[in-house]
């Protein structure tokens, strides 16, 4: 056994290399290989009969080799990859290369792969050279050809002990595609026929399983999204030349929703947001090949508004339609996307919160600004203290004002950290805020970092607290609510950069904490004049203190919007005149100075 877990036996011929170099066994061909070639494939001359196979598979029509089949050919191997991982992929084999080129590429292959670790890019590798079995029988020797096979119907064989829950991707390769590869290639072979019925469990259960019945994996898959897509998009194209290889009817509805899913998670230029390291590629070859075999009406429409290569007129007739929500929750993924519409220009917040973290994308325009962990660091009269539980979503809100996310998550000794997540479609805003909740008679001490993204930059100001959050140019001006507007002026915390980090910290001396971060994303706003200010809120004619409600003004220019969280049992309060009994409240003024509710939670 390798270190891989499979069998890598290099012995030529081997059991299958026995059953035609040393005698040719029947059972080994199927019945519906041509009576004329079944006659040639003899025990009397094993010379002349592989000479006979070599034939056959040069002159067949069918199966379609993989240049044809697929849109970009070789390439679609590494559709949702890393280009780092076509290192490994075997350069391709005409039918009559030298036999000596070929006889020691494979042999070198074959020898490396008992050393090769369980990783993507070998089961890659792997399917690489499947692909190449039928050019192989021209330029390598019987013996050859046999190990090559057997190797590779051990690997799939032996596949099966991968766990497919903490390795999907690599489950999905090996035990799923790699078998459905050589029964579409090797009809021909009984051997790989046989391969057919697993092969489809496989890949249906892996729909099935790792999606939540809307086709979105779960948070810890995500940076998968792409790369299963495109595993799942090379077998259903194959599947349907096979016999016995469809998909089940749930697995393909969970394919067709994938590809919805694979259109929203996109970014400006079409790569996948949460992209496995070390970065994604666009893959419009794989996005086009998608929701070609798998995406409905409504798919082609967002996807000319949502995808590059579209033209001016196409977009313009799709944003005529009634369209799909763009936002959505997924409970059981423990994932969410807060946008406006489908554009490619859209504001867009990704979320993930699996365990006990939670993880953003911010992407303003064609600028990934905020990549990571939203990470907070809570300390409770001087001892830091941790998490003691997952994140759980308590409220999720979207319609046509404002997408609205609330995360909670228990901390030691009876803390609770909230975490409000509000984006505002027509606005242009997002409030980012966490409240921290604590036994009475405590001290509490906050600090949370957001990481930039690759390219991003922060600017904090010199003189006041708020900075500037960009790419090349300036996209979003964000602004520490909790903080005075003036550096001079004494608060409770700091807003800076450290490292690559926009880092907030605060402290108090009560036991509940506020901490709301405001990011203005108008560009249009850029160069109007703002500014923000905490605002007095009373109860019964009596002014509250900051450990049991806060309520914030923020204005640019001639807009301006409320900001109210209670962090004690809610009351009938009272803030700038607006009367309210809720929770939180994100509002705008108009322009009588009404306030009109974007969101409010009892």
């Amino acid at each position: 056994m390798s270190k891989s877990g499979f069998s890598t036996s290099t012995q030529v011929p081997g059991k299958l290399g026995q059953r035609f170099v040393g005698g040719t066994r029947a059972a080994i061909w199927h019945k519906s290989l041509p009576a004329k070639l079944r006659g040639q494939l003899t025990d009397d001359d094993p010379t002349a009969a592989f000479a006979a196979w070599q034939n056959h598979l040069a002159k067949r029509k069918q199966p379609e080799p993989l240049e044809r089949l697929l849109p970009e050919g070789r390439d679609a191997l590494l559709w949702g990859l890393g280009r780092d991982d076509s290192a490994g992929l075997p350069e391709p084999l005409g039918q009559r290369s030298a036999s000596s080129t070929g006889q020691q590429r494979v042999l070198a292959w074959l020898s490396a792969s008992t050393s090769a670790a369980p990783s993507t890019a070998y089961a890659v590798e792997t399917i690489a050279w499947a692909w190449q079995l039928p050019a192989l029988a021209g330029c390598v020797d019987a013996s050859t050809w046999w190990a090559v096979l057997e190797h590779l119907l051990n690997t799939a064989d032996e596949a099966d002990a991968i766990d497919p829950q903490t390795q999907p991707l690599l489950h999905q390769l090996l035990a799923g595609e790699l078998p459905l590869t050589l029964a579409y290639l090797l009809p021909e072979l009984t051997p790989a026929r046989r391969l057919v019925r697993d092969a489809r469990k496989t890949i249906s259960r892996g729909l099935v399983d790792l999606l939540d019945g809307e086709g979105l994996p779960h948070a810890v898959n995500l940076p998968l999204l792409r790369p299963l897509l495109a595993c799942w998009t090379r077998c259903s194209m194959m599947a349907e030349c096979v016999e016995g290889g469809g998909l089940a009817s749930a697995a393909r509805t969970q394919y067709e929703w994938l590809v919805r899913q694979a259109i929203r998670f996109a970014r400006h230029d079409g790569s996948a947001m949460f992209p496995p390291p070390p970065g994604g590629q666009p893959d419009l070859g794989l996005l086009r090949a998608a929701i070609a075999l798998g995406g409905d009406e409504e798919d082609k429409l967002i996807a000319t508004l949502a995808l590059p290569g579209s033209d001016k007129q196409s977009r313009k007739r799709a944003d005529k339609f009634a369209l799909p929500e763009p936002s959505l929750h997924g409970e059981w993924a423990e994932v969410a996307m807060l946008r406006p519409d489908w554009s490619r220009t859209a504001t867009r917040l990704g979320v993930t919160y699996p365990g006990d973290r939670v993880d953003l994308e911010l992407i303003v325009g064609r600028d990934v600004l905020i990549a990571g962990q939203w990470e907070a660091r809570l300390f409770l009269d001087g001892r830091r203290i941790e998490p003691e539980g997952e994140w759980e979503e308590i409220c999720w809100v979207t319609d046509d004002e404002i997408d609205y996310l609330e995360l909670e998550i228990d901390y030691a000794e009876g803390v609770r950290l909230q975490r409000q997540l509000a984006m505002a479609r027509d606005d242009g805003f997002l409030l980012a805020a966490d409240c921290v909740l604590a036994p009475e008679g405590a001290k509490l001490a906050y600090q949370a970092t957001m990481p930039l993204a690759a390219g991003a930059r922060f600017e904090p100001e010199r003189d006041s607290h708020e900075g500037w959050l960009g790419g090349e140019n300036r996209r979003a001006l964000v602004m520490p609510l909790a903080l005075p507007e003036w550096r001079a002026l004494s608060g409770p915390g700091e807003l800076q950069k450290i490292e690559n980090r926009i880092h907030l910290s605060m402290q108090t001396d009560a036991h509940r904490l506020y901490a709301p971060l405001w990011f203005d994303l108008d560009r249009r706003r850029a160069a109007r004049r703002f500014t923000w200010r905490r605002l007095t809120v009373a109860e019964q004619l009596e002014v509250l203190p900051r450990d049991v409600c806060a309520g914030y003004r923020v204005a640019s220019g001639n807009e301006q919007w409320l900001v109210y969280r209670s962090l004690a049992p809610v009351g009938n309060r009272t803030l700038l005149g607006h009367n309210l009994v809720s929770e939180t409240l994100v509002a705008r003024f108009d322009n009588n100075g009404e306030v009109e509710t974007l969101v409010e939670v009892d």
